[in-house]
């Protein structure tokens, strides 16, 4: 294969992963057929084997794709807000509370029904776990340099999992008035300030 064969044929397997990752965090992995995603990617769905063995090995690489963007959007926040000169902690959890396209849900929340249940040593629940760790580190890093001072370990995991929790619950039932008030108890958690703002 010449150098720019194989140059396409690594673009082509990039297209391929990063529209799967976007429909699988927008539908689910059961909900996307391989023919959607070549078809969404503008390819044959014969070219897909040329890049994945199955549909289960896209869905792993999707998933620590989706881990890998998720902590560069929550690094970049961050130092947008030390730059800015903003709490960089209630930024990012703010952020995260924020409306996005569904193609940017949480890849905490969007692999979680498909890594559950799977065994150990099934590829996306030790990406989806080691994408989770990924997370939490940064958003523990985040809390340590900006955030409340004098944070203990356990105090984050407990921001972590509230803030998680709550999105959750904001996408699965829609923002009414108490899941907007069970974000604004998570924010008030770095800021008691916004709890009676």
């Amino acid at each position: 294969m010449g150098r720019s064969t194989r140059a396409q044929a690594d673009l082509n397997r990039e297209r391929i992963v990063d529209v799967a990752t976007g429909l699988f965090r927008q539908h689910g992995v059961g909900a996307v057929s391989i023919a959607d995603i070549m078809k969404a990617a503008g390819m044959t769905q014969g070219g897909f084997y040329k890049h994945f063995p199955s549909k289960e090995a896209l869905a792993a690489e999707a998933c620590t794709t989706a881990f890998v963007r998720a902590v560069e959007a929550w690094k970049e926040k961050a130092r947008q807000s030390v730059d800015g000169g903003r709490t960089a902690l209630r930024d990012l959890v703010t952020y995260y509370f924020a409306d996005k396209p569904p193609e940017r849900t949480c890849p905490m929340v969007a692999f979680s029904q498909e890594a559950a249940g799977r065994a150990s040593d099934d590829p996306l629940l030790v990406n989806y776990s080691e994408g989770v760790k990924r997370l939490f580190e940064a958003f523990a890093e985040v809390a340590r340099a900006g955030g409340p001072p004098a944070m203990t370990r356990e105090q984050i995991m407990l921001l972590f999992t509230s803030m998680i929790g709550a999105n959750l619950l904001a996408r699965a039932i829609g923002k009414e008035a108490w899941t907007e008030d069970m974000m604004a108890v998570v924010l008030g958690a770095i800021d008691p300030v916004a709890l009676k703002g």
